[in-house]
């Protein structure tokens, strides 16, 4: 793909083989997308695009810079520094962002594509054939995220490393930051540790609980089992480092550990060796009253340990405290149920919403959604809130919660889940919402999957999310795959996990597996997850089960049976597994 040349006066069909489309093909494709819905209400990427497209038939593009789109489109003073401010930029994010939606769902047919390449601001053209063959890349389309300085592109190994970095500089920052006054204790023959400041935890936090980590001690038994342990919690950290939690790193010692005041948890933990076994002990300590809510032990051989990925590998297990579905959100939903609506924050809804994802019933989900509305009134410019605004919604859809005459149902999460981009397209719940409304809008999910797949490769969540859209459109492999390492990496995995496997095993004529996974879906008031249960168990030959979830589900949703040709159409799922469903319910049917 080139920048497009004047060809205005050519208004003659190109030639077979051409290799670009001529500027009257080209405008007319810009007017097709700025009256799309994904572009109606956005007015600055219209103008963007609407700018570019025009510099570049007139001979402009390759001179297009920063500082003149900044005060062309976007009114900047002219002494704009487009070094520093990174308004284009972001702006060019977005762009990209909404160009793949489209052509994700109302373009995907359209004869021509027009993209702004990363890290450049010309438009490029080319044609589209039907097979799909020139459609634009992820790589190309989605460009670099908000946060983002460099317009350069750059490998998710790259974008995993700096994050790593990251981490062990704010570890840094934390550390120097929150260092107090040593204070000597005589009585006991050493300095006491250095804790951080309480004032410092509460006010950096903000809505996060804080979790204080310390230095798993060496218990002996072994050599270099110091080194060892700083490196367990090395990794740790570097798990920890997310927008869920805020963490606090300390060389205090699990024995001798003291809860600085102002965390909310402290992490502890030890290593010692026995008979060339290495035994690393995990506890979790709630710093408000000094329950222990968690612990765990890992016998590991020495020798195994060596290896940088079997490190990381027990650091996941134990960072997994953090995870959703962990200790610690089982303790701070306990907090958020106490609370009246009132008192919610973004981060009290986002419980809420995982409540939800736990147990998957219209009140759960309505409880949530309110959150969410009143979270995007008090902090509109939340990418969290409206990217939950907008999954939620989405399930009203999906899960028929909501009235079936409604028209444009999708429109509402669509612009939420857009305005959730715009905002912070670095953020997971965004990404997976555009990926959501994608998916149930019948348009192409995958380049959005592929990006949060490269970005989080590593979250449970996400992998269990958009697993569950790979199953049911026939990717069945890579869907299970997915959908399995989820629930390996997720302390207790919610019913939708194992609802997906149970599918997945289906699809493959695994009857036993999918029945073993379906008994594991542990939501009675779901009426899907009674839907599975009923098929895979009559498949499976246990027609007691598949009776009682039939009957539950009937309990649940009278409807259901005569609803199922269109709940599978909402979900895509693709022929072979919709007829083993069906199959499946018409056999529990017989049961009666």
């Amino acid at each position: 793909m080139v920048p497009i040349p004047d060809t205005t006066h050519n208004v003659s069909p190109p030639l077979a083989g051409s290799p670009e489309p001529s500027a009257v093909e080209v405008r007319a494709e810009l007017e097709r997308i700025l009256a799309s819905r994904c572009f109606e209400q956005a007015t600055r990427s219209s103008n963007f695009l609407r700018f570019v497209v025009e510099q570049t038939l007139a001979g402009q593009g390759e001179r297009l810079k920063g500082y003149t789109i900044a005060i062309e489109v976007f009114g900047r003073p002219p002494d704009f520094d487009a070094q520093s401010d990174p308004l284009v930029r972001v702006e060019a994010g977005r762009l990209r962002r909404r160009l793949t939606e489209y052509y994700a769902d109302e373009g995907r047919d359209d004869p021509v594509r027009i993209e702004l390449p990363r890290g450049r601001y010309f438009a490029a053209c080319s044609y589209h054939s039907r097979d799909g063959a020139t459609q634009p890349s992820a790589a190309v389309l989605l460009g670099p995220m908000p946060a983002e300085v460099s317009d350069e592109p750059e490998s998710a190994r790259n974008r995993r490393l700096w994050r790593r970095v990251r981490a062990v500089l704010v570890v840094a920052v934390l550390l120097a930051g929150f260092t107090v006054v040593v204070l000597q204790q005589f009585d006991v023959g050493r300095v006491a540790p250095e804790l951080p400041a309480p004032r410092a935890i509460a006010v950096k936090a903000g809505a996060k609980p804080p979790i204080v980590v310390t230095t798993f001690e060496d218990f002996g038994g072994g050599a270099d089992l110091t080194e060892l342990g700083a490196t367990i919690t090395e990794e740790i950290l570097l798990l920890l480092d997310g927008p869920d939690i805020f963490v606090v790193a300390t060389e205090v010692g699990g024995a001798s550990s003291q809860t600085p005041a102002g965390a909310a948890y402290l992490l502890t933990g030890s290593v010692r060796e026995t008979g060339g076994v290495v035994r690393i002990t995990a506890r979790l300590v709630r710093a408000d009253t000094g329950t222990q809510i968690w612990s765990a032990a890992f016998d590991e051989p020495r020798d195994a340990l060596r290896a940088p990925a079997d490190q990381r590998r027990v650091a996941r297990r134990i960072a997994a405290v953090a995870e959703p579905y962990g200790p610690i959100f089982d303790a701070e939903l306990e907090r958020v149920r106490a609370l009246s609506a009132d008192a919610l924050t973004t981060r009290d809804c986002e419980l809420k919403y995982y409540d939800y994802r736990r147990v998957l019933t219209a009140a759960r989900r309505s409880e949530a959604l309110a959150c969410f509305e009143l979270a995007t009134v008090r902090e509109p410019e939340s990418a969290e809130a409206w990217a939950g605004l907008s999954l939620l919604v989405t399930d009203r859809f999906g899960y028929a919660y909501a009235d079936p005459a409604e028209a444009a149902p999708l429109d509402r999460p669509r612009e939420a889940a857009r305005k959730a981009m715009d905002i912070d397209g670095d953020n997971l719940h965004a990404n997976l919402a555009l990926a959501n409304v994608q998916f149930f809008s019948g348009a192409d999910f995958r380049e959005v999957a592929e990006r949060v797949l490269r970005t989080w490769p590593e979250n449970g969540e996400s992998q269990a999310f958009l697993g569950a859209m790979f199953i049911v459109t026939g990717e069945t492999a890579r869907g299970r795959a997915l959908v399995e390492r989820a629930i390996e990496s997720t302390p207790k995995p919610p019913s939708g996990y194992h609802a997906s496997g149970a599918v997945a095993a289906l699809r493959e004529e695994r009857f036993d597996d999918a029945l073993a996974a379906a008994l594991r879906i542990d939501s009675p008031d779901w009426a899907l997850g009674q839907l599975v249960l009923a098929a895979t168990a009559a498949l499976a030959g246990r027609t007691d089960l598949a009776a009682r979830a039939r009957s539950r589900m009937l309990e649940l949703d009278p409807n259901v049976e005569k609803s199922l040709p269109e709940v599978l159409r909402r979900w895509r799922v693709e022929p072979v597994l919709a007829e083993q469903l069906q199959r499946g319910l018409a056999a529990a049917a017989d049961q009666k």
